[in-house]
């Protein structure tokens, strides 16, 4: 009912973090997966009911990639997060070994949205 698979929640049980159940795109550049993400035609059909999805931050990927068994639907290959590393480059994780690399914006990789509640 959140529009995809809840992989987080606070103590308090209020708030938490939910990923989308597919990814929004396959190749994507840093700069134009925002826009992608953003699109509802570009998500399931629980998840295109929802506005307020986004990139998730590099900590946030992590906590998905160490439950993307459970919210299924990764290739095994580079997901991009928001957080940058300097003005030219963004953190971006191996789905396969769940290791992070710092990379140009220009490069095309995985995107996967994931929204607050």
């Amino acid at each position: 009912e959140q529009g995809g698979y809840i992989f987080w929640v606070s103590a308090d049980g209020k708030h938490g973090l939910v990923a989308e159940t597919e990814d929004q795109s396959s190749a994507s550049d840093w700069y134009e997966s925002q826009d992608i993400i953003s699109d509802p035609s570009n998500h399931s059909a629980d998840g295109d009911d929802f506005r307020d999805w986004r990139m998730p931050t590099k900590y946030e990927l992590n906590e998905m990639y160490l439950q993307k068994d459970d919210i299924g639907g990764f290739s095994s290959d580079y997901y991009w997060s928001s957080t940058e590393d300097d003005y030219g480059n963004a953190w971006r994780q191996n789905f396969f070994n769940g290791l992070h690399y710092d990379n140009g914006k220009s490069g095309y990789f995985n995107v996967r949205g994931v929204r607050a509640f």
